[in-house]
């Protein structure tokens, strides 16, 4: 089924990343289109936040720059040039891919009312740029910074009114959370309900699918939390404490290809899980 705008999904699904998924590339573009994949595979599937988390094997480098590109990519094409200045981390960019969600209008929508959009606040009078001819004002603009990006509805076109949304109906994109030590990693495990470590020492998943306890707990959680390894090392294999894991998972077994890269792994997990939890 194809529904535009897409819903908001009734069980969030959240993606710990290590950062030195990254020190697998030397070049600076290599990396980036990285990024770019990993990106685009969290939008198809409506992952509402990723967790970059700073592992042992990581480069302060590659983290700041899987921080900043993940970031970077939510911001609209309309508003990029805008907010961000010339940034050596950012010289290949034009290698990404478009996220093409909702909130950056990839279809070219002409403005309306109700549309829901990303807009840069440039006044402190509350104006609002939609990436629009005209700046539209925001109704109950107390408090508003210039330079901070926010999620706005539509509310006339004439004149050009909107409001902010802090919680929206329908998928806007994933949240970037820097984890940068173990112990915001325990913090950030213990905000799930349901927390699935992806490894290839897991329950095979045809295994898993005949448990009705797992298949029960996946339909009345209200958040998941899926961990993924680096290039070398499973998540588990990168463990240095003790962490709220409830179910490590095998989700492609017997694999045809010695490693699995991070990005094909997310991609497979997410299919699955996205057709379980339909």
């Amino acid at each position: 089924m194809f529904k535009w705008p897409p819903p908001r999904r009734r069980t969030s699904i959240a993606v710990v990343i290590p950062s030195s998924n990254l020190s697998l590339y030397r070049d600076l573009r290599l990396k980036t289109r990285v990024i770019g994949e990993i990106a685009r595979a969290l939008s198809v599937f409506r992952v509402s936040a990723l967790g970059v988390f700073r592992d042992p094997d990581s480069a302060s480098g590659d983290h700041r720059l899987l921080l900043k590109i993940s970031k970077y990519m939510l911001v609209p094409p309309y508003l990029r040039v805008k907010t961000y200045s010339l940034d050596r981390d950012l010289r290949f960019v034009g290698l990404l891919p478009p996220l093409a969600i909702y909130p950056h209008n990839p279809e070219n929508r002409p403005i309306a009312a109700g549309d829901i959009r990303f807009g840069l606040i440039v006044s402190e009078l509350g104006l609002v740029d939609v990436g629009f001819e005209k700046l539209c004002r925001l109704v109950e603009a107390r408090h508003v910074r210039p330079g901070k990006i926010v999620l706005v509805r539509v509310n006339s076109v004439d004149p050009l009114i909107c409001s902010e949304i802090l919680d929206s109906h329908i998928y806007t994109g994933y949240n970037v959370v820097n984890i940068p030590n173990w112990k915001k990693l325990r913090r950030f495990l213990k905000t799930h309900d349901f927390v699935i470590n992806t490894s290839k020492k897991g329950r095979p998943l045809n295994h898993i699918l005949e448990r009705e306890d797992f298949l029960q707990k996946l339909r009345n959680t209200r958040s998941i939390c899926l961990l993924f390894g680096n290039p070398e090392k499973d998540f588990d294999e990168l463990i240095e404490v003790d962490l709220k894991i409830d179910i490590t998972v095998n989700f492609i077994p017997h694999q045809g290809t010695l490693t699995v890269r991070t990005y094909e792994a997310l991609i497979s997990t997410l299919t699955i899980l996205n057709t379980l939890l339909e």
